[in-house]
């Protein structure tokens, strides 16, 4: 009896003495299994046509094997196990008796599931977009999205990080939308593209890779979302995140992680995420590759385009000289009816490729024409809007101004009837400027001129201007210039616009009763112009932000003027167009000086 409890204990225990369950017991007995459970997260793992096992984070954890092997002698086995979903990977290594458990399938690093899984380090950056069908509005402002979000349904994985931010997104902007569910294995973006009045997250560099393929889809700028990057999973009390952790930081196999992961992604793809994933402005720099990838895919549409030509032409001679063949046939063979026959069969059948090679290449035509019109409609369209505007406002501006001057004694309430025409047709004329300024700074295109200006008149121009917001806010304009006259060969325009917003900003955010300084010099061939009001200041934190364009910040107009967070960002780059300098100087409470710094350029204007 007791020979036999032996013989069964040695049985049980032998096989899980004989296994290495942490990584320190492999280190002692140089051998050791890992369980990797999986499940389909393409292109991350995945079977190919074969039913071979691909993808990035197989081909990561066997170079893991081949690293714990060349580092520490240690022979690690893999054992891929597949699950049936997405949950059960999660499930099982929580609830995994043993240690050398891994979870496999591009798991996004989140506190939620930090507090019961344990995280390798991360191998990609993990940045989440959302998605909607064709033909969606893009929302521009928060206003837009309960008008967006009627009668749309969302798409998503059930227990994902996208069903989380989903849920967090109905919550944020407080609209009760339909969320319907897929399989694990099932493909969002295949469900929105095919179905009208769908949204979705969904992973970037599957959404690039959708659009580097030439499929449509609409990306929301306003729901970008950066996570911690993408890592492996263990058991809580697993230690082989240690290895793992230094196999990711290995100088030596860095070179190699790189390479599988560009290998899916494609190279080109796999830098611009890695290098994004710390950059402020993540919205815009994607809404830039997208522009690549498109202008790209217009540069090989173009290439098809020539290589179906030269196609065309060989086609061309191949018919020619098959002509030349079957005269030669029928020339010999005129007496064979059914070998004739047969012979004309063939001509029809190569006429019939070629209008089917000419439709397919005029339908190419077509589609290349459009993409360039719609790329070009989509750059003018804002500023052609902006541009007809201004004349039917210029004549109301015109008109009022008369009417006011014509009246020597009007009514109080006619006066102020005038007044609300004359403020509203200058707001009006303000956001047109802004508009056309936003079209261009879209575009990047700017037409530097080179003109000789007198810097004095325009600033006196401007005070002039602006002199009449001022007085109704009961604000002064003082201007200091030299006796002698100033000279800038610059851009005349690019300067204007920078002074008027300035100038603009100025009267708009400074209390009634300051003053506001407009200051020109000239000191070591430059010129140095100043703005300097006696409003609220800028905090620290306003100072980090106030460049950025569409930027709120803590100073309020205090005139309920309006304010786009524009002026200073369009400020901004007029300034770097034209080599110049911009800076600021304030504190809360104690005004602001803005600065603006240009080289005279060229040394006969400096008299």
């Amino acid at each position: 009896m007791r020979f036999s409890l032996f013989i069964l204990s040695f049985c049980i225990l032998t096989p899980l003495s004989a296994r290495c369950d942490s990584w320190q017991q492999a280190l002692e007995k140089k051998k050791a299994s890992l369980d990797l459970r999986w499940h389909t997260s393409k292109p991350f793992i995945q079977y190919d046509t074969k039913g071979n096992l691909i993808g990035i984070e197989y081909e990561i954890v066997e170079a893991f094997g081949e690293y714990v092997k060349q580092k520490y002698q240690v022979e690690l086995g893999l054992n891929w196990i597949e699950e049936d979903d997405f949950h059960l990977i999660l499930d099982n290594v929580k609830n995994s008796p043993v240690k050398n458990v891994f979870g496999s399938s591009a798991f996004s690093k989140t506190k939620e599931r930090q507090r019961y899984v344990n995280f390798s380090d991360t191998y990609l950056a993990d940045i989440t977009v959302l998605v909607s069908s064709q033909g969606t509005p893009i929302i521009r402002n928060f206003d837009e999205i309960h008008q967006m979000l009627q009668g749309m349904q969302a798409i998503t994985i059930k227990g994902t990080v996208y069903e989380t931010l989903l849920l967090k997104m109905k919550d944020q902007v407080n609209v009760d939308f339909e969320i319907s569910y897929i399989d694990s294995d099932d493909n969002v973006l295949s469900h929105i593209s095919q179905n009208d009045k769908m949204f979705g997250f969904i992973d970037l560099p599957i959404y690039l890779m959708w659009i580097k393929e030439g499929r449509d889809l609409i990306r929301q700028n306003f729901f970008t979302v950066r996570g911690a990057g993408y890592g492996f999973i263990m058991p809580p009390s697993s230690d082989w995140n240690v290895p793992f952790s230094q196999f990711l930081a290995d100088q030596n196999y860095k070179a190699q992680i790189d390479g599988i992961i560009a290998k899916y992604l494609g190279e080109e793809l796999y830098l611009f995420i890695d290098g994004s994933y710390d950059r402020e402005q993540l919205s815009t720099y994607i809404l830039t590759k997208e522009k690549e990838i498109q202008l790209e895919l217009i540069k090989n549409a173009n290439l098809k385009f020539q290589k179906e030509k030269t196609y065309k032409r060989i086609l061309v001679i191949g018919i020619s000289l098959t002509l030349i063949f079957l005269f030669c046939i029928i020339y010999f063979f005129q007496k064979n009816k059914k070998k004739t026959e047969l012979i004309i069969e063939q001509k029809n059948q190569i006429e019939s490729h070629e209008i089917d090679i000419k439709q397919k290449n005029e339908q190419l035509m077509n589609r290349n024409a459009q993409l360039l019109a719609l790329n070009e409609d989509k750059n003018n369209l804002v500023s052609i809007l902006a541009h007809d505007l201004r004349s039917p406002l210029s004549n109301i501006q015109g008109l009022s101004g008369l009417l006011k001057d014509s009246q020597s004694s009007p009514g109080a309430s006619d006066n102020g009837y005038l007044e609300k025409i004359s403020e509203a047709a200058n707001q009006m004329n303000q956001m047109i400027i802004k508009i056309l300024d936003v079209g261009s700074l879209e575009r990047n295109q700017n037409s530097i001129l080179n003109e000789k200006i007198n810097v004095n008149q325009i600033v006196l121009d401007l005070v002039t201007r602006y002199q009449p917001q001022a007085t109704n806010k009961t604000i002064s304009i003082e201007v200091e210039l030299p006796d002698h006259i100033l000279h800038l060969e610059t851009d005349h325009m690019l300067l204007f616009l920078i002074l008027e917003n300035l100038l603009s900003n100025a009267v708009k955010f400074s209390p009634s009763g300051s003053t506001i300084t407009l200051e020109a010099l000239e000191k070591n061939e430059q010129i140095n112009i100043s703005v300097t009001d006696q409003g609220p200041g800028f905090t620290e934190e306003d100072k980090a932000l106030i460049f950025n364009r569409f930027q709120k910040l803590s100073a309020r107009p205090t005139g309920d003027e309006t304010s786009t967070g524009l002026g200073l960002s369009i400020v901004k780059k007029y300034v770097t167009d034209l080599g110049g300098e911009l800076w600021l100087e304030s504190e809360k409470g104690k005004g602001t000086t803005f600065f603006v710094s240009l080289k005279k350029k060229n040394a006969e204007f400096s008299a």
